[in-house]
């Protein structure tokens, strides 16, 4: 399985960058270029769960919030289809 981290600050809070060094000492992951912030792989619930009481450890106290998303690795995986459909006379959508 994967799991994509967003993270949002706060201007008042640390900078990106002061949590980016956190995330790494603490949790061993770095920010990555693409829609989320954070991306990591896991095969057991006891490896979600190591990873992410580090991501937790890493941002306690900061004032940045998260939010966790996590999508299968099997082939009969459906990407979520956006709601309400963007082009609501599409019959192809599978929200139509």
């Amino acid at each position: 399985m994967h799991s994509y981290v967003d993270l949002f600050f706060d201007s008042e809070g640390p900078s990106p960058l002061e949590i980016s060094d956190r995330l790494r000492a603490a949790a061993g992951m770095a920010f990555i270029i693409g829609p989320h912030d954070i991306a990591f792989e896991w095969h057991t619930v006891e490896e979600f769960r190591e990873k992410l009481s580090k991501i937790h450890a890493a941002l306690k106290g900061t004032g940045v919030f998260y939010r966790i998303e996590t999508v299968s690795d099997e082939p009969a995986y459906n990407e979520p289809a956006l709601w309400p459909p963007i082009g609501r006379n599409d019959p192809v959508h599978p929200g139509y």
